[in-house]
């Protein structure tokens, strides 16, 4: 293989790739050797088509065949050999192929831009702490009583204050069941504050084994934002009508449902559980501030391709399918492009202050982090084991260690404001 190097800006590079004529006849030979294995013509038997014939009448499964594995092998060695890391995968371009020829091609490689931060130190941010309340760990108390509520069943028609119990299918213009809408085994609380009108009005009075069909105008502000405004038409089959039951709070619904000896147990489990998760938000809240702040004093130019790649993946994971119709698409890319941008220019930024101050994650480090993913849930363990046996998603993780450590410098290193509703606000000067 020969191979020119040219840079065609500061995160693309070009490589011209030519593979010999001789190179290109012996692959395409093993090529047809592999197409004889199973070619017939009439006067042979499968598999004893002499070679020359397999080349003429299987040319285009032959040169198709050959193509489709040499390219991207050929390109792959090309990467590899010039050393460098594409972020999205490479572009072929101006492809010439004629049997007896050399095959040649250009590959568009887009590598991650490598800048400088610069004033990075002492970045500003503010820390507004809320001390967990009372009433919130009541509330939390509250769901989780809801949570491990009894239904019995009723044996009469469903009346507010009821649990209907029912499977449902919505209905397209013309009538006809979608299948993908069906949802079983769905309980709706009648008298719920959230329940649209028109579905409460057509459930009440439902007795178990009765199919209805039921028309409902969803308000503009509803919860769902697809069906806010929409009117749509469902069959309902009711599987039963139900009572709900509550238990009472105490140390036997601590013991029975959450094997612990008190009620106060509970409530100190749920507190100690609440605050967790407010110093997971009060770091999320700084990281965020530091990353903006990082960003706005680094202008950093993104390659259009890497931008475009990453939010086509980002639009098909939130529509569910890599065919999303044009106008959801456009929709949806200017929904998700600045979002998309800024995450590119953080994670771009965060490695410049990673090389710059000289951070790294080690394999130990790595490992620790997989076993600390493997014990967090037992019951996935195998899983994640087996995920992590790739380099590439170790190689993943360890760059999302790397940002970790990263943020985590610049908090050390930012002027940050200490914001508290029962005292006066307190700058905590950079400790680097």
């Amino acid at each position: 293989m020969n191979l020119k190097t040219r840079n065609a800006g500061p995160w693309q590079h070009t490589l011209e790739i030519e593979i010999p004529a001789e190179e290109v006849e012996h692959r395409l030979d093993e090529v047809a050797h592999r197409v004889r294995r199973i070619a017939s013509l009439p006067g042979f038997r499968k598999g004893k088509v002499p070679l020359e014939l397999v080349k003429q009448h299987f040319s285009d499964h032959v040169e198709r065949e050959f193509l489709d594995t040499l390219v991207p092998e050929m390109a792959g060695e090309a990467v590899n050999q010039a050393r460098l890391d594409p972020v999205i995968p490479p572009t072929v371009h101006h492809l010439r192929f004629t049997p007896g020829n050399p095959l040649s091609f250009e590959l568009e490689v887009e590598v991650r831009p490598e800048v400088e931060a610069r004033d990075y130190r002492g970045l500003p941010a503010k820390r507004s702490s809320r001390p967990v309340t009372e009433e919130q760990v009541a509330a939390v108390l509250e769901d989780l009583r809801q949570q491990s509520a009894i239904f019995v069943d009723l044996d009469r028609p469903g009346e507010r204050g009821d649990v209907v119990l029912l499977d449902s299918t919505r209905l397209d213009a013309n009538g006809r069941r979608l299948a993908s809408s069906k949802v079983k085994s769905r309980r709706i609380e009648l008298g719920a504050p959230e329940l649209p009108p028109d579905l409460e009005n057509g459930l009440l009075g439902a007795t178990a084994g009765q199919e209805r069909t039921i028309d409902v105008q969803y308000a503009a502000d509803y919860g769902v934002p697809e069906l806010a405004g929409t009117r749509a038409r469902y069959v309902v089959f009711v599987r039963k009508i139900q009572e709900k039951k509550l238990r009472e709070v105490d140390d036997n619904f601590a013991r029975d449902v959450f094997h612990l000896e008190s009620v106060e147990d509970l409530r100190s489990r749920i507190r100690l559980n609440l605050e967790g998760e407010e110093r997971v938000r009060l770091q999320r809240e700084v990281d965020d501030q530091l990353a903006t702040e990082l960003i706005r004093k680094n202008p950093v130019e993104l390659p259009p391709r890497w931008v475009q790649w990453t939010l086509d993946r980002a639009i098909a994971e939130a529509a569910g399918s890599d065919q999303v119709p044009e106008a959801l698409r456009k929709e949806l890319e200017q929904r998700y492009r600045q979002g998309v941008e800024n995450s590119l220019r953080r994670m771009v930024l965060l490695a410049a202050v990673a090389r710059q101050e000289e951070l790294a994650v080690s394999d130990a480090e790595v490992a620790a982090e997989i076993q600390r993913m493997m014990e967090s849930d037992p019951r996935l363990a195998s899983r994640v084991r087996a995920r992590y046996q790739s380099e590439e998603r170790r190689q993943a993780l360890r760059e999302s260690l790397l940002e970790r450590k990263a943020l985590d410098w610049l908090v050390d290193a930012a002027e940050i404001r200490e914001e508290n509703p029962a005292a006066a606000p307190l700058v905590v000067p950079a400790v680097r």
